[in-house]
């Protein structure tokens, strides 16, 4: 029956029980039976009784419609928001690079993910990205760094010279001025420099200046000398030892402008140097080179005897 038509037939008392009784079950029953009493306490005209039962069909017209609950208009944009902000932290976080800094006079030890021991020498620095570790270990290193690897453990040392691969081993690089050098005194290092791969076994080392192997004797010690406050130089130009001097001990070293640049003064230095005492050191290279020093503050002067 149409639902206008049976709630006409109700306010008007002409159901029969049947339908009544149909009715009643209704959920709408009882809005409607409580309109129609206070209603019935009311004395209006037909029109406004006409009206009331527009209403009433109007109201039944929309409960019956569907509602819609409509977004606010800033959900789809906090939703974008989240989206990209969880886009931007996870590409921070994989392309995140870990930096270890030594500065002058200083040395820096650290692990790795996979516990690997890294030791930087004084004014060196190390790069590397700590996700996905167990598939891309690489370490970059601008300076020098002993290191410890783990055992069974792949690890690729990348330097602006070469790049040395190990497996579980000690070994010990340097990557200054052109120069690559490297020792290994555990496991099995490999060394390519573009031109060359070599392997190295314990006490073995290899030394590129400019590309060129300078053929450096084997080793006897079992980790590099800088560890205890002592420096070996393997064919070495005077001023590469007086680099290093700067940066073991946080002074300026300037070589006179009158000393002349001959043979004497370029002479290649292998030997051991203490980087415990000034001093000390001087005194050791000095005679070498036939020079004097002169000390102003932080600041030393060498000039010709």
């Amino acid at each position: 029956m149409n639902e206008d038509v049976t709630l006409a037939k109700w306010l008007n008392d002409e159901m029969n029980d049947r339908e009544l009784k149909d009715f009643m079950a209704q959920p709408e029953y009882a809005t409607y039976n409580k309109i129609k009493e206070l209603s019935g306490q009311l004395t209006v005209p037909q029109a406004d009784m006409d009206a009331l039962y527009q209403n009433i069909t109007r109201n039944r017209n929309k409960a019956n419609q569907p509602k819609v609950r409509k977004l606010n208009p800033w959900m789809p944009r906090v939703a974008a928001i989240l989206v990209l902000a969880l886009g931007i932290t996870f590409f921070l976080y994989t392309t995140k690079t870990t930096t270890q800094l030594a500065a002058a006079g200083e040395r820096d030890t650290f692990l790795l993910p996979d516990n690997s021991e890294v030791v930087l020498n004084a004014g060196s620095e190390a790069e590397y990205k700590e996700f996905n570790w167990s598939s891309n270990r690489k370490l970059e290193l601008n300076g020098e760094a002993y290191f410890k690897v783990a055992k069974g453990k792949t690890f690729d040392v990348v330097t602006p010279l070469g790049t040395v691969t190990v497996v579980g081993t000690q070994f010990n690089v340097k990557a200054r001025n052109g120069r690559l050098d490297v020792t290994c005194f555990e496991g099995k290092v490999k060394v390519t420099n573009g031109k060359e791969t070599v392997f190295l076994t314990p006490g073995k080392t290899v030394a590129y200046e400019n590309g060129k192997n300078l053929n450096l004797a084997d080793i006897t010690t079992h980790k590099p000398g800088w560890l205890n406050h002592e420096t070996y130089f393997g064919k070495v130009r005077l001023q590469e030892i007086i680099s290093e001097l700067e940066r073991q001990y946080k002074v300026t070293i300037n070589l006179d402008a009158e000393v002349n640049p001959d043979a004497e003064v370029k002479k290649r230095f292998s030997g051991t140097i203490p980087m415990n005492n000034i001093d000390t050191a001087l005194d050791q290279i000095l005679p070498i080179y036939h020079l004097q020093a002169k000390k102003e503050g932080n600041t030393i002067t060498l000039s010709a005897e």
